[in-house]
């Protein structure tokens, strides 16, 4: 069945039960994680206890879901499977061992498929509609000139905040479409102004009293690998009260860039200014590209101690992340 986002948040805030398989696919990675983090909170209040994650590339074996699918426990722990796909699809093999799982899905498993960054064709493929038929499909369209005022909106009453339209079309101007620049603002305005309207005066005030470092020169810093400033700047970010989420949704767009790169040679399909992309190539040669699956990993890692999954600090993660990478 295909849900909109909007309709599988509501669908979910309704106490419906989950489905046994969702595939969200999209170009911004910070949508998907909204729909994740919906579908994990659910997934709490159903027992799902344990989370794997499976960062997928062309030499991927895929026993994984064969041997879960085989190992039916009638009483066993609910486990939540991750399928990360990113700017490649499953591969033959891939595809055919979805299928197959989408034809006997394990009652305790939650299988979730994402797909950042997928070729058109891969939205109709027979893997999609496979899974689409067993499970739910969310398609994620990018957010546009038009909508971003809106997503503004939306972001703002989320965090308990009402940002008037005048507010929100600055706000969008100056942080020119960068979904995680502008979450970064929203969050600062609902700790400043908690509970309260944003009008154009405060949005002003807030824009020019912007903190001395924001998430997009960590993640440059990231990047370029000074290790030294992207610290320096984390300790600034998580002193000022800057959510972890916020901060690891900038690292995993950095890394599933240099991921991105590192597969196929070049940065053709990102959107950035040249000294952005030239950096992005520079750093994904110097970089193995096992590493950059490790930091993947390690993402992910990170993302299941916010959300509760396993026992861990999650600054400390993104601080041994950023100090190794």
């Amino acid at each position: 069945m295909k849900l909109t986002k909007d309709k599988l948040i509501t669908s979910l805030l309704d106490h419906k039960e989950l489905q046994g398989i969702y595939v969200i696919l999209g170009s911004e990675s910070i949508q998907i994680d909204e729909c994740l983090e919906k579908i994990y909170i659910k997934s709490k209040s159903e027992n799902f206890t344990e989370k794997e994650t499976y960062i997928i590339e062309k030499k991927t074996e895929w026993d994984f879901l064969r041997s879960n699918a085989d190992n039916f426990d009638l009483f066993g722990a609910k486990k939540i499977i991750e399928i990360k796909l990113i700017g490649q699809g499953p591969g033959v093999t891939g595809a055919k061992e979805l299928k197959e799982y989408a034809s006997k899905p394990d009652p305790n498993i939650l299988l979730v498929v994402t797909g950042e960054s997928l070729e058109k064709k891969s939205y109709s493929s027979a893997w999609v509609e496979a899974l689409e038929k067993a499970g739910i499909l969310i398609s994620v369209p990018p957010i546009s000139q038009a909508t971003f005022p809106i997503w503004i909106k939306d972001k703002g009453q989320s965090n308990n905040i009402n940002i008037s339209s005048e507010a929100r079309l600055l706000l969008a101007e100056k942080t020119e479409g960068n979904l995680i620049a502008t979450l970064q603002e929203i969050k600062k305005l609902a700790l400043i102004y908690p509970n309260q309207k944003i009008d154009l005066k405060k949005m002003k005030e807030s824009i020019t009293d912007s903190s001395k470092y924001n998430i997009y020169d960590f993640s440059n810093a990231f990047v370029e690998g000074n290790t030294k400033k992207a610290i320096r700047i984390l300790e600034s970010l998580k002193t000022e009260g800057t959510p972890e989420a916020l901060i690891l949704w900038a690292l995993s767009k950095e890394i599933n860039n240099l991921f991105k790169v590192s597969k196929s040679g070049s940065t053709k399909g990102l959107w950035g200014p040249k000294s952005y992309l030239n950096t992005l190539e520079k750093t994904a040669k110097r970089i193995p590209t096992i590493r950059i699956k490790k930091a993947l990993q390690e993402i992910a890692q990170i993302d299941s101690s916010i959300k509760g999954f396993i026992n861990q600090n999650p600054w400390l993660g993104i601080r041994q992340l950023t100090l190794t990478f």
